[in-house]
């Protein structure tokens, strides 16, 4: 466009409009995380693509380290049931091995994309009954696995009463060796050993950080599938919520009358010294 024919439709507009069309021309750009690790870092001779991806995803707020441990579990569970996991297994085995968590599986994820891609625009029956079955497995796709996973969270939410109630008793010893502060820990917070000596060595560091982000921490790296959330503490609060809120779990409870007040506690299972 000329410079002519712009003056001539800028005389249409207001004196207003005309002013934020010429401050938009002028107006620098939105800071961009991206921008800063570039300013920050610059092209320095010993960084390479891994490094400028990890920094990147810092920058972003991506949960890279999280993200990609998942992705070797997932891997790993893969690797040790299907014969040839770079072959061209069926959908099906994959929801078998990994039940819950076949989305944090890049493979199984790019296995998704292409059937959709086949359901959308070949519309392949095959495709889409693969399809409904992965969101159906999602959604619980009858009763035997809805209580399943309820009663994983179940155990998940109780794993980290007790650990918070560990670091707590690990909190509360002082003094003595650390055989007898161990035995403080496990007596008090009715724990086995491996979890007070996690309690002690965690409030023994430098940065011992929130008892409930370790706890809930150290219970991902068990296995357990606790939902994900902005902090810890809103993760803890919506796998409550879940617990709370389960049929199955609600029927179970009903079934066994656990008094309000010990439901479900854990306890410590007696030592050899314990006995008589």
């Amino acid at each position: 466009m000329s410079q002519t024919v712009a003056a001539h439709r800028l005389g249409f507009m207001s004196a207003g409009v005309r002013r934020e069309v010429q401050s938009e021309r002028v107006r620098p750009a939105a800071a961009s995380p991206l921008r800063a690790v570039d300013a920050a870092y610059g092209p320095a001779p010993g960084r390479d693509a891994r490094t400028d991806l990890v920094l990147r995803a810092d920058a972003l707020g991506i949960p890279w380290e999280q993200i990609l441990l998942e992705e070797i579990r997932a891997e790993e569970g893969l690797r040790r049931y299907l014969e040839d996991v770079e072959g061209e297994w069926p959908l099906g085995a994959a929801l078998g091995i990994l039940p819950s968590t076949f989305l944090r599986s890049w493979r199984v994820r790019n296995r998704l994309q292409n059937l959709s891609a086949q359901a959308r625009a070949a519309q392949a029956r095959s495709a889409r009954s693969d399809l409904r079955r992965a969101f159906e497995q999602l959604g619980g796709k009858n009763e035997a696995d809805r209580t399943t996973l309820a009663e994983h969270l179940w155990f998940a939410y109780q794993r980290i009463l007790l650990l918070q109630r560990v670091s707590r008793a690990a909190a509360a010893s002082r003094g003595g060796t650390p055989a007898e502060r161990l035995a403080f820990i496990c007596t008090r917070a009715r724990c086995c050993y491996d979890d007070a000596a996690w309690a002690a060595s965690a409030e023994d560091s430098p940065r011992p950080g929130h008892r409930l982000d370790a706890a809930i921490r150290k219970v991902r790296e068990e296995g357990f599938q606790i939902p994900r959330a902005a902090t810890e503490a809103g993760a803890f609060a919506a796998l409550r919520r879940i617990v709370r809120a389960s049929p199955a779990l609600s029927r179970r409870r009903r079934s066994q009358k656990i008094p309000p007040n010990r439901e479900g506690v854990p306890h410590r299972l007696p030592l050899s010294d314990d006995v008589g």
